[in-house]
């Protein structure tokens, strides 16, 4: 049994780092790039509609609070 020893030259590793560089983005690249949009969408959906319930809740706070606005208060 023999072994192979291979030696490449700087040359060759930089032009298969070039060819390794330059190469088109596969399908499969350009899938996981759409998913990680999707997932960023969806957490920025989340984020948002955590926003919106929390200014809901701040403003019945408000009109709870507020002793001309709450007349359940005044019995």
């Amino acid at each position: 049994m023999s072994n192979l020893t291979y030696l490449w030259s700087q040359g060759m590793v930089d032009k298969i780092a070039e060819k390794v560089a330059n190469e088109k983005p596969s399908k499969a690249d350009e899938i996981i790039e759409r998913v990680k949009n999707q997932i960023d969408h969806v957490e920025a959906e989340r984020l948002a509609d955590l926003a919106r319930e929390r200014q809901r809740e701040l403003a019945q706070m408000e009109m709870f609070d507020d002793p001309y606005m709450n007349w359940s208060g005044h019995r």
